[in-house]
């Protein structure tokens, strides 16, 4: 069982190497902040892979050094952690949702409460407790991210996106029952000596996702940019055929101008105004407000 666990995870680590390459190459020539984010997740992901494969590496090997000891622990504390942090961010800007003071400084709490959680965990070889503590913080990371996606996903009008965010939720929640038994298994002693659920938790779960990760970068996020500086592209106008005078209604609807503040600076009726949304709507396939700011935002420059 150990063989075909660690195939899995050389295997995971070969799709990770992929899935980051093509982001990076891809970002370089769109520079959207999304794949910056998701490239950033990527990494961290991959952080955690080789942790997992090092530490079974140290279970397979007569002798270890100190050095695969000390990488395997440092890469699990800095996977960790940063991939709470930034899948946190990417979540709410992949869904265009405005993140306060208030969640950032949540969001870096937590960061924070992990990774002191690991080092202490790690350092002191301190009791469980540490480990239980954060293993639950992660699930609840998930949980929060699946509870973003469901609760937006009616708001999201790119048919790539939408096909990629079901394929997300549909993957984490396959895996995420193995992934939390897996971490509490220790301290379950019917269950502690199943060595199954270690292959169907994160090793499965990871090589899933850098599959899924590689498809998701090339069909959505390997087209140009929608907006750069608060400014339309032109190639987006090209794409949804939008005049310059509706390139400035919207521009203004995403700095948060109401439509009778539009009409003032363009110097139109409100009826005009009306008429432009209608038509911007229809063109862009969306029905509100925050399905436009949303198609818009999620491919920002």
């Amino acid at each position: 069982m150990k063989d075909i666990y660690l195939l899995f995870c050389i295997i995971s680590l070969f799709a990770g190497v992929s899935s980051i390459s093509i982001s990076c190459f891809i970002y370089n020539s769109n520079k959207k902040k999304a794949l910056k984010l998701f490239t950033a997740l990527n990494i961290s992901f991959f952080a955690i892979q080789s942790a997992i494969t090092l530490r079974l590496y140290s279970e397979y090997a007569l002798q270890v050094s100190s050095f695969i000891i000390f990488l395997h622990k440092f890469l699990d504390l800095i996977g960790t952690s940063s991939s709470t942090l930034i899948g946190l961010f990417f979540i709410n800007f992949l869904f265009g949702i405005k993140v306060t003071d208030l969640k950032k400084k949540a969001f870096i709490l937590i960061f924070i409460l992990q990774f002191a959680g690991i080092a202490i965990y790690y350092l002191f070889a301190a009791h469980y407790v540490f480990a239980f503590i954060v293993r639950a913080s992660i699930a609840a990371v998930i949980v929060y991210e699946l509870f973003i996606g469901v609760k937006n996903y009616q708001y999201v009008s790119n048919e790539d996106l939408k096909h990629s965010i079901k394929s997300f939720i549909a993957i984490t929640l396959i895996f995420l029952p193995f992934i939390v038994f897996e971490s509490y298994k220790p301290y379950i002693k019917i269950t502690k000596n199943i060595e199954l659920f270690k292959i169907l938790a994160l090793p499965s779960y990871f090589l899933t996702i850098n599959i899924f990760s590689l498809i998701f970068v090339l069909k959505y996020f390997n087209t140009p940019s929608f907006i750069d500086n608060n400014k339309l592209t032109s190639y987006f106008k090209q794409k949804y055929d939008i005049t310059e005078k509706q390139s400035e209604v919207i521009e203004l609807i995403l700095e948060g101008v109401t439509y009778k503040q539009i009409a003032e600076k363009l110097f139109i009726s409100p009826k005009t105004v009306d008429n432009h949304i209608q038509s911007i709507y229809k063109k862009l396939n969306v029905n509100s407000k925050m399905q436009l700011s949303h198609l818009i935002r999620s491919n920002e420059k």
